[in-house]
């Protein structure tokens, strides 16, 4: 039986989507249409590290809230590398620009995913640190928005994410898997990594074949459908 940590080297987001799927996952439940904006180069896949931020009042003390980011920079929150999560809570300013990018990567995360904005992204593509986000713009936050949460349960599109789940991201987008679900999860992904290797190496076999027809009908009625 093949480990743990070599099916996370072998998956993909089609996997990920299908097997979630078998799990009578809506799509609305795990995928968030979120692309890479910069520093992207392959799939990466850790547990969640969210956070949340959101418009700071007139009323509140900015400075006070905004402290609260120095709170999760250290390292215990990133032994296990996770992929930082950030609900935004807002559409107007950047929410995130190289130098977090580069505090979180140096840290030990994977990447970072927001359903806000990021800036800098040439810098960020430097650094080689995936950053998934809804938009770019070069709006500074100050006195106007701020990070005030972490180790929380988010919400990212309709996607509800607990810290810990498994989080995997690529040109696709975002898929995420409940904690309480990996190991189902992980046999489903066995199945449907076998089955799509076998049709792939079928193919393979029969690439000078000119009628693929009998052979891959063959296949479909062995395996089923990839």
């Amino acid at each position: 039986m093949k480990s743990i940590e070599l099916i996370y080297k072998e998956i993909y987001s089609g996997v990920a989507y299908d097997a979630m799927r078998l799990l009578g996952y809506r799509p609305e439940q795990f995928y968030i249409n979120i692309k890479p904006l910069a520093g992207y180069d392959k799939t990466i896949i850790g547990p969640a590290f969210t956070t949340y931020g959101e418009v700071v009042s007139k009323e509140s003390n900015y400075q006070e809230l905004d402290n609260i980011r120095l709170d999760i920079y250290k390292k215990k929150y990133f032994n296990d590398n996770p992929i930082v999560l950030l609900q935004a809570n807002d559409n107007y300013v950047a929410h995130s620009g190289d130098i977090t990018s580069q505090i979180y990567q140096t840290l030990g995360a994977k990447g970072f995913v927001t359903d806000g904005n990021v800036r800098d992204l040439d810098k960020i593509d430097e650094l080689n640190f995936p950053v998934f986000a809804e938009n770019s713009n070069p709006i500074d936050a100050i006195d106007y928005w701020a990070l005030t949460k972490y180790n929380v349960d988010i919400v990212i599109k309709s996607v509800s994410i607990s810290p810990g789940d498994l989080i995997i991201s690529s040109k696709d987008g975002v898929i995420r898997v409940p904690k309480s679900d990996l190991f189902r999860f992980e046999e489903k992904v066995r199945a449907i990594l076998n089955k799509e290797n076998k049709a792939r190496d079928t193919i393979f076999k029969i690439k000078n074949e000119t009628d693929m027809s009998d052979i891959l009908s063959k296949l479909v009625e062995e395996e089923g459908r990839w």
